[in-house]
């Protein structure tokens, strides 16, 4: 084993992320130090890093040791020695079985294959009309004028908020859910119960008067006699206005940029576009959006020849899972055409897989294929290494992405 690295980064601080994610340190910590342990100001035993992907992989699948409670995300230790509570524990992804399997059975009614499916045309529509609004111009910022506006609109569109709503409900979000460190714990707050209070309102909207939307799905959705609670639909309607729409924000922003800067690759795509669905996997696998999240176990546990005590977090790094050797070959080259590509962008199995990541696939799909077929002369307007990157520990994914081109091209 070789000595620890001496700068190495703090992997629950999102300082370490300011210039993408520590891949030669992950590297380091697979060869050496695969399930690692270090200190944190809010835990007193610290918490684990788990690295390798077959360890990724035994963590998420082993619900009944590794639980998802009290919340699967990591304290940035910004806030003293205190834990943050910010009503996580609500959420779906913070519930266990059994809560968790009723919860998730009633929610995927409103997540059916024909429900997702049926967003495509919708989806091109909005794709184009996007674009279409960028005509005139030379550029713009890839984020907040592209990436960002496809997945919030979608999940509008799912839960029924209405157009005019939808700029005050996107506000509510970005200050609820967002990485902005200006922001105050006082504004999230307010945003969101301003937010919930909306999401109330919407539930009793629908209960006296059933529309073709998610909410009034889960309304009236039912397993073994039981209903989602009022409450319960709040919580979700919040969580998925965030988690709906900040992977695919940053896989479309940080796809790009890979794309852009592998024109081989580029070239591949545009010569056989009907390799997309594979080369969204392997641009999920390549830029991981979600950089990890935590489990705590129940019991004392073994992993990696560590003994991990029960309380103890344990954080699945997705993105060092994702480049490791031992699963996947010259995993820090982007190939387009990998194939098999079980990559762990959307969770490592188990229970908590991802609820919508066909739903973030289709969005991917829809707008790579925009992207690719209207813009000629796409290219990045700058040096990425100098543009601000997202301030989270959980997130990777830019603040900012100016991009330029020659001409956009009509739909068809």
């Amino acid at each position: 084993m070789s000595a620890t690295p001496v700068d190495a980064p703090v992997l629950h601080d999102p300082r370490t992320y300011d210039h993408g994610v520590p891949y030669e340190y992950y590297r380091w910590l697979r060869d050496n130090e695969p399930v690692a342990h270090f200190e944190h100001p809010t835990y007193p035993g610290g918490y684990w890093a788990v690295t390798r992907y077959a360890d990724v992989q035994r963590v998420s699948r082993d619900a009944a040791t590794f639980r998802n409670a009290p919340d699967p995300f990591i304290d940035d230790g910004s806030m003293g020695p205190a834990p943050q509570e910010a009503g996580t524990s609500e959420l779906l992804i913070s519930k266990d079985a059994p809560e968790h399997i009723k919860l998730r059975k009633l929610i995927n009614k409103g997540f059916t294959p024909r429900r997702v499916a049926d967003l495509q045309d919708r989806l091109r529509a909005r794709t184009d009309a996007i674009i279409d609004g960028l005509v005139d111009r030379p550029g713009c910022d890839l984020v907040h004028d592209l990436a960002l506006w496809l997945p919030l609109h979608v999940i509008a569109d799912m839960v029924g908020v209405p157009e005019a709503d939808r700029k005050q409900v996107f506000d509510w979000t970005e200050l609820t859910f967002g990485f902005d460190p200006a922001v105050t714990a006082e504004q999230r707050q307010q945003a969101a119960t301003e937010m919930f209070l909306y999401a109330d309102a919407m539930c009793a909207e629908r209960e006296a008067e059933p529309r073709d939307d998610l909410m009034s799905v889960l309304l009236e959705a039912e397993v073994d006699g039981e209903h989602l609670t009022r409450f319960q639909i709040e919580v979700f309607f919040m969580l998925l206005q965030n988690a709906g729409s900040e992977t695919t924000r940053n896989l479309i922003t940080t796809g790009t940029l890979a794309l852009l800067e592998h024109p081989d690759q580029l070239e591949v795509l545009r010569t056989d576009p009907g390799l997309l669905p594979t080369a969204i996997e392997e641009l999920l696998r390549y830029v991981t959006p979600v950089i990890q999240f935590t489990r705590t176990p129940a019991t004392d546990v073994e992993l990696g020849g560590r003994h991990i005590r029960p309380g103890e977090r344990v954080m699945m790094v997705y993105s060092a899972a994702n480049r490791d050797e031992r699963a996947f070959v010259d995993p820090d080259r982007l190939d387009l055409r990998r194939d098999p590509n079980d990559h762990v962008a959307f969770g490592a199995g188990g229970p908590h897989f991802c609820l919508g990541a066909n739903l973030a696939r289709l969005e991917a799909r829809v707008m790579f294929e925009q992207i690719l077929s209207r813009f000629e002369g796409l290219r990045v307007d700058g040096d990425p290494a100098t543009f601000p990157r997202v301030s989270s520990n959980l997130i990777d994914g830019f603040a900012e992405l100016p991009i330029a081109w020659d001409r956009i091209v009509p739909a068809t």
